[in-house]
């Protein structure tokens, strides 16, 4: 392999990617689909694409690469979308594809562009080096992740799950850590997530002049409905997955927390754990329902008293936990008939893929492979994907990007200055041809 062309081409082509502006809402991801098409077409990939549109303007890329054997494919996902950036806070453009100081500069780089470039130039290079696959392999390219992925990947499956019935879906995760979880590099290879609940609270009240404050004051009603709420998080609790994540990452810990965190589905040793994991925002939110107030909107003149104020809330609850139990529990703490509840969008349980499949095995030995010492430990996302539309169904879907990033890096993920090394976008690719011979050639 020549990997001098190898990086200057995929250099080349993640920052032609970045230039797409897919910022969702709208999303507009058809001219990405398009050049999408191109580039599998044109690198020899394959020609059995079929380009849909879900909602006009949003495209979906499904392309199929044969194999010999009549296997279920592994299907290889990423999706087109990103959020939106504002681009006076940012060292370059969002948009710019901009490659300095040894990155790609730009939204999407690593959420998820970056992922689906590798896919297509780890595809390209197995196919020169004349690898023949046994099994097939569907690549798809979706839109409306970031705003849930109803015009995307739940489209994709309520309409077309038969035609791909996947062995393993391949999804996006987050990949490898240095220095977050210790002295050594760790691989998170994503096989749960927690539930979406997501609501937007409604307080009414009686209007007036700003010059005449009274009781009734929409915004006041509001406002003591949120403190009640952010004052009372809900207990924490271990399950399955958090427990099969720290039994590993327990191995990093001296005594007495490693038995600690080995054994964190014991009452005391969670009890005994709880301040050192809340403490740390992420490890917080793998072990409790969370509640993030995102957007509050209320009034419209400085001395009016208004009628209404609204917030909306980002929930996101623990694979074990009732829905039904959770809204009882939101109600509790809201206690105000002013006050109505609207559901904006939730999501079922995403299940818990097994780390005894062969997908998980390849991942595993490929990290060992291109990263020698490196720990591995299977991940509950506090996050959504779209592989839980696929784990719903019980298809096993794993979440897996294959970069090492530092502590600064993760925060770039929906931050400002997102961007990608050019060591890890030639990693990802290398990684990803292992494993996509591993699972289908």
């Amino acid at each position: 392999m020549d990997n001098e062309n190898l990086i200057k081409d995929a250099m080349a082509t993640l920052s032609r990617y970045v230039q797409f502006n897919t910022t969702s809402p709208p999303g507009n991801e058809m001219p990405a689909a398009l050049w999408l098409r191109e580039q599998l077409t044109n690198r020899g990939i394959t020609k059995d694409i079929k380009l849909y549109e879900p909602l006009i303007g949003r495209g979906l890329v499904v392309a199929r690469i044969d194999g010999s054997e009549t296997l279920k494919p592994l299907m290889i996902n990423h999706h087109m979308d990103v959020v939106a950036a504002d681009q006076t806070l940012w060292s370059h453009p969002p948009f710019s594809g901009i490659c300095a100081d040894g990155f790609i500069w730009g939204r999407g780089t690593l959420d998820t562009k970056g992922l689906g470039v590798m896919f297509i130039l780890a595809l390209e290079a197995l196919l020169k080096e004349g690898t023949k696959f046994r099994r097939p392999i569907i690549f798809t390219a979706v839109p409306d992740e970031e705003q849930g992925g109803v015009n995307g990947m739940r489209w994709l499956v309520e309409n077309h799950l038969q035609d791909i019935d996947p062995e393993w879906v391949w999804d996006e995760g987050s990949g490898g850590f240095k220095d977050v979880f210790g002295k050594r590099v760790f691989f998170a290879i994503a096989v749960a997530e927690k539930q979406i609940y997501r609501v937007r609270l409604i307080a009414t009240g009686e209007p007036g002049h700003g010059s005449m404050p009274h009781n009734n004051n929409a915004n006041v009603t509001l406002i003591n409905a949120l403190e009640r709420i952010i004052a009372a998080p809900r207990s924490m609790r271990a399950g399955t997955a958090a427990c099969a994540m720290f039994n590993v990452l327990a191995r990093e810990r001296k005594f007495p927390a490693s038995i600690i965190l080995r054994n964190l589905s014991n009452p005391l040793a969670l009890k005994l754990a709880g301040k050192s994991l809340a403490a740390e925002k992420y490890t917080n939110a793998l072990f409790r329902d969370t509640v993030s107030v995102n957007v509050i909107k209320a009034g419209y003149q400085i001395n009016v008293i208004p009628e209404r104020a609204e917030a909306e809330l980002d929930c996101r609850l623990l694979p074990e936990t009732d829905a039904r139990e959770f809204h009882r529990w939101l109600m509790s703490r809201i206690a105000d008939d002013r006050i109505k509840i609207e559901m904006i969008q939730t999501s079922s349980p995403s299940g818990i893929a097994p780390q005894n499949s062969r997908f998980y095995q390849a991942v595993t030995s490929v990290i060992e492979k291109h990263s020698p010492g490196a720990g591995v430990f299977p991940l509950l996302m506090a996050s959504a994907t779209d592989g839980r539309y696929w784990r719903q169904r019980g298809y096993p879907a794993y979440g897996f990007t294959p970069v090492i990033l530092e502590r600064s890096d993760i925060g770039r993920v929906h931050g400002i200055d997102e961007r990608l090394s050019k060591d890890n976008l030639i990693l990802g690719i290398k990684m990803t041809m292992d494993i996509l011979k591993a699972l289908c050639a």
